[in-house]
């Protein structure tokens, strides 16, 4: 069954001494846009994470953000005292300038987060990887699941919209059996408006001419082409793949096929239901922009 490119999954997990919330959220994009929020010592392993969010989405504009706290005091933490001492004394001459009672105090130093540095070693984060992987995995079949259940909603409503679709190609196939006879009833009309009336047209020169007509006006392989494209989209739709473009492809062509009919359409009852089609597929297009 088709998949939604919309979605959101959240995982919060303790493994090991690290705490870990992982949040994805996924958007409607033409196709795959991979953007991240995770701690810096994890940049390394940006690539590997973007080749394990591909295993699962193929389309959608996807965000992921990882929260990681440490259950327990990592040993890397260090304080960058050239900076320490570079805000004390910005500090200090802030205090002389406006000449402040009060005195620069460590509390105001500690406001700078950039005097705090965490440089973990390539062993803690291979350690932090293994931990994060099986949760994101978790996040990210949690985000499909969600992704599936919205599919198949709409994938309801697509199934609706080509049924009633077929509806009407069915109804217009059923009315160009009659083209032959308007053409006929048309031309006559046309005929007695020019000629007088003691002057007759050959009956086999009528015909001819309505037989001529009525191929460039033939519009059953317009309705063949409908019926196969409605028939290709319905097997598109249970289809566990990314189809999104496939099936918006196939809109295309569907609404090609009635713009023909329109053009080559005499009878009103052919170009009514010709459009009504077209606001068919226009929503059946709506709604395929939101499928993986």
């Amino acid at each position: 069954m088709i998949k939604s490119m919309t979605g959101f999954s959240r995982v919060e997990r303790v493994s090991g001494p690290y705490h870990f919330r992982v949040e994805v959220k996924s958007l409607n994009s033409k196709g795959l846009n991979i953007t991240s929020q995770i701690p810096g010592y994890l940049s390394m392993k940006e690539l590997e994470m973007n080749s394990i969010l591909q295993e699962y989405v193929k389309r959608g504009k996807i965000h992921l953000r990882v929260q990681i706290k440490f259950l327990e005091p990592p040993k890397v933490l260090e304080i960058d005292k050239n900076i320490v001492q570079a805000y004390h004394s910005m500090l200090e001459d802030v205090v002389n300038t406006l000449s402040l009672p009060e005195p620069v105090k460590l509390s105001d130093l500690l406001m700078f987060r950039d005097v705090f540095r965490m440089e973990l070693s390539d062993e803690e984060i291979e350690n932090v990887w293994n931990h994060f992987v099986p949760i994101l995995r978790e996040a990210l079949e949690k985000l499909v699941e969600e992704r599936r259940k919205e599919g198949e909603r709409i994938a309801v409503d697509l199934k609706k919209i080509l049924e009633d679709l077929l509806a009407r190609v069915e109804k217009i196939e059923k009315y160009s059996d009659q083209i032959p006879a308007l053409y006929r009833e048309k031309l006559k009309e046309e005929v007695e408006k020019i000629l007088p009336q003691d002057i007759s047209v050959r009956e086999d020169v009528l015909e001819n001419h309505i037989a001529f007509i009525s191929t460039k006006a033939d519009i059953r392989e317009e309705i063949t082409r409908l019926r196969s494209h409605i028939k290709r989209s319905l097997e598109l739709i249970e289809s566990d793949s990314s189809v999104g473009l496939n099936l918006d492809f196939l809109g295309q062509e569907m609404l090609r096929e009635l713009n023909t009919i329109l053009s080559k359409s005499i009878s009103v009852d052919i170009s009514n239901l010709a459009l009504e089609g077209k606001v068919l597929v226009s929503q059946f297009r709506e709604q395929v922009q939101n499928v993986e």
